[in-house]
């Protein structure tokens, strides 16, 4: 006869299963990602990740700030700098791809001598006061010399070249693109916002600091390519070169350049400032394929526009991976949104894990996927890449002896120009070897040519690897972000009930300043106006381009607060 289990029997069965399950509770949890969400949700926060930097005013401010009143709210003021940058507009200054070397082609540079002409038509004083130097003939670079040789020079800069109008588009423009044309509020013109209010504006601030006879201590440079648009290669790489031979290595205080301003943050729904601490690399790769000619009426099952074709949709089938760590200034630009998320606009799970994304992995991963699924913030954290020119073929009943492909990249702060080079290369061998073609990649030969034909991969032009990133949270950063707390705030939108946040940011495209990185460490790409959309709010590189007015007078306004902050 079996016996009945007794009470002890069954209790310890009881606690032998709660035992069980408890140890497999415990490996689930710290064996998969239950662990790191736990701490996500119920640990606490840094949300002094992003401090909000006092407001910086210069001294004459406190004595007397009718002048830059006068600057954002003066009537006649508004009257005379709209004349001044319409004319500025008003000269054609377009730059096309590959322009060739100064002295080779004088012709093709000459309508910067015009452009010329108009800044010393409006802006005498500065040319009576300053040091005028040209550099690789139309280059511009003013220098204010500082009583206090001890102290670097601030660098202003912009570019007297704007991108080209497409004819096919003249029909388009409300008014002509070069008619600088201004309805009192807003101006349009091909370079209005790319970047001749810029110029302009420096322009302004210095004839301004001359006639109040300011003395500055710290030296100022004002320098301008012709080029931009174009890399800079004849224009900011020569004025680079000037100036390290001038004022040494690092011998430059801080560089401002065109870039950002200040939007609403789509999040949080404060004012956010985003001056550009970083900028993305650069390269442009060539894929060329060549392939036997002969008659169309008896072509191979691929042509070399086939193969081709093929490859581009490769291409674009496999993006980049999106990377965001500490080296990226868009971290601390998420970051800083996230902290000052007081109205709990940001879901909370993803406001925590943005504010531990640089040191936890789920974190870190949550915040790449659902970022990734906006179009504006991808690309701050990813390599981009756009297949912009495909050429091939000559006639209808010929077989195109060779095809060509462009795909510009713009390169991840935490990539370089090789890992392009690398992945481009990797897709290029598998349609090669699948079509029995040969591939020569970046000067290496990785495939033998075949009577199919052969690849050819370079660099087009010149690339240009991830920028430097500039500091935050010294003494520059603290006059960058404090004086442009004391325009916006004192003057723009004085009944704010949280202060704008200055935030750190990249540039997804490219500056002059891609020639500056050896006379500073300290380089900010920004142009403080305030615009919910860049892009669409200004049509920049389109169709008419244009600006709010205000916002030049803002930009104007910061420059000339900026200048004599940085003196004290």
């Amino acid at each position: 006869m079996i016996g009945l289990p007794d009470e002890s029997s069954k209790k310890s069965k009881k606690y032998g299963a709660v035992s069980i399950a408890a140890i497999v509770v415990v490996i689930v949890f710290f064996s998969t990602n239950l662990f790191a969400w736990s701490k996500i949700l119920l640990l606490g926060q840094d949300t002094d990740i992003c401090p909000i930097v006092k407001i910086e005013r210069p001294e004459s401010f406190y004595k007397d700030n009718s002048t830059v009143t006068n600057i954002l709210q003066g009537d006649e003021f508004r009257k005379v700098s709209a004349e001044k940058l319409s004319k500025a507009v008003q000269v054609d200054t377009q730059i096309y791809d590959d322009p060739p070397e100064v002295d080779s082609n004088p012709e093709y540079w000459a309508k910067f001598k015009k452009f010329h002409k108009y800044l010393e038509k409006t802006f005498p004083t500065v040319y009576e006061h300053l040091e005028v130097n040209t550099v690789n003939t139309y280059g511009l670079v003013f220098y204010w010399k500082g009583s206090n040789s001890k102290l670097k020079p601030l660098m202003l800069t912009a570019h007297q070249d704007v991108v080209p109008v497409q004819e096919e588009t003249l029909g388009d423009w409300s008014h002509p693109p070069f008619e600088g044309y201004f309805d009192g509020k807003t101006m349009f013109g091909r370079g209005v916002s790319d970047c001749k209010n810029v110029l302009v504006s420096i322009m302004e601030t210095l004839e301004i600091l001359i006639k109040q006879d300011f003395k500055p201590e710290r030296g100022i440079i004002a320098a301008f390519g012709m080029d931009e648009e174009v890399s800079g290669w004849h224009g900011a790489s020569h004025i680079a070169g000037y100036l390290e031979e001038r004022f040494g290595k690092d011998g430059i205080y801080a560089i401002i350049d065109e870039g950002a301003g200040l939007t609403k943050d789509p999040f949080t729904g404060n004012i956010i400032a985003m001056p550009g601490t970083g900028e993305k690399g650069y390269v442009d790769v060539e894929i060329s394929l060549t392939t036997p000619g002969g008659h169309s009426s008896v072509p191979p099952d691929h042509t070399s526009i086939g193969i081709l074709s093929e490859l581009a949709y490769v291409i674009e089938q496999e993006q980049y991976e999106p990377v965001l760590t500490e080296l990226n200034p868009t971290l601390h630009m998420l970051q800083c949104q996230a902290a000052h998320d007081h109205r709990k606009k940001i879901p909370g799970i993803l406001r925590k894990s943005i504010l531990r994304a640089g040191y936890d992995k789920v974190a870190n991963s949550f915040v790449l996927k659902q970022l990734s699924k906006i179009p504006s913030l991808r690309y701050l954290m990813q390599t981009s890449q756009a297949l912009d020119i495909i050429s091939g073929g000559e006639k209808n009943n010929a077989l195109p002896e060779n095809a060509k492909l462009l795909v510009n990249h713009r390169v991840a702060i935490e990539k370089n120009v090789d890992s392009v080079k690398e992945a481009i290369t990797k897709k290029v061998l598998a349609v090669a070897k699948k079509h029995d073609v040969g591939l020569n990649a970046f000067g290496k030969k990785l495939l033998e040519p075949t009577a199919k034909g052969n690849f050819d991969v370079h660099v087009s032009g010149k690339s240009t690897e991830t920028a430097p990133v500039t500091p935050i949270g010294d003494e520059l950063w603290g006059y960058v972000a404090g004086v442009t707390r004391h325009i916006f705030e004192d003057y723009v939108f004085t009944n704010l009930t949280d202060p704008v946040v200055v935030a750190p940011a990249i540039m997804t495209g490219n500056t002059d300043t891609r020639h500056y990185w050896n006379l500073t460490d300290h380089i900010y790409r920004y142009s403080p106006m305030f615009m919910l959309d860049f892009l669409k709010d200004t049509n920049v590189h389109s169709v008419d381009e244009h600006i709010e007015f205000d916002n030049h007078l803002r930009l104007l306004a910061f420059f000339y607060e900026f200048i004599q902050v940085v003196q004290q």
